[in-house]
């Protein structure tokens, strides 16, 4: 069975990102800290603990499942002033955002390999190449992530490639969520609406598309590559 891993299922990105496979014919091994709706087959656990990747491994083996794509999309944020920083805190994002990444890629890989043609798709964001003030952490984390996705082009190149996708400002429940706790909600979405070339936030699906092409055969040539999805936030700022 052509099937792809996804972390992180059950938000707007991984949600969004099942729904694009399964329409595309491939089964859905999906993985988040909650239960995931519409997978073939789940693990619920934490993805920073090498327990929930020997689970996921263990399906693959138990379903002989043709893994073709892992797709990293869980993550989480912090905000806190620097001076207010928590070790405990950086340390867990580091853990959830970069470390769980190179879990799973170290478990999966073989899986891959196996395949021929695997490939990887990481989440980075926007944030990675802008700063943004408070959320330092998180800014890091996926700075990190870029740098661990150009490393790891060339240590799994040729049998394997991998990728990362960029996204700006998404219509996410977490990215409402920050939105709401703004004083005046509808005028600061106005602002940021405005901060976008395209004059509007991105949706979970137009990033799911851009996870599916640097996943599939279509970006036969990619690797090594951070893919920015941002409405032209980027530009315009």
């Amino acid at each position: 069975m052509k099937t792809v891993i996804i972390t992180g299922a059950a938000g707007g990105m991984g949600g969004a990102t099942l729904n694009l496979f399964k329409s595309r014919g491939y089964k859905v091994l999906a993985t988040d800290r909650v239960e995931v709706t519409g997978s073939d087959f789940q693990v619920v656990g934490d993805i920073s603990d090498e327990v929930t990747w020997q689970k996921i491994t263990k399906i693959i083996d138990q379903e002989t499942l043709e893994v073709k794509s892992l797709i990293n999309i869980a993550g989480r944020n912090y905000f806190d002033l620097i001076t207010e920083a928590k070790k405990s805190e950086w340390l867990n994002m580091f853990e959830v955002n970069v470390v769980a990444m190179v879990l799973g890629i170290k478990h999966v890989l073989p899986y891959l390999r196996k395949s021929k043609q695997g490939t990887i798709v990481n989440m980075s964001s926007i944030a990675a190449q802008i700063g943004t003030s408070g959320y330092s952490a998180y800014v890091a984390t996926k700075g990190a992530v870029d740098s661990l996705t150009k490393a790891l082009a060339l240590e799994l190149a040729p049998e394997v490639r991998i990728n990362a996708v960029a996204p700006g400002w998404i219509e996410t429940p977490f990215t409402v969520a920050g939105l709401n706790l703004n004083p005046d909600p509808v005028a600061y979405r106005k602002t940021v609406e405005g901060m976008h070339a395209l004059n509007r936030v991105g949706t979970p699906d137009e990033i799911a598309k851009v996870i599916f092409f640097l996943a599939s055969e279509e970006s036969s040539f990619m690797t090594g590559s951070i893919v920015t999805s941002d409405g032209g936030y980027l530009i315009k700022n």
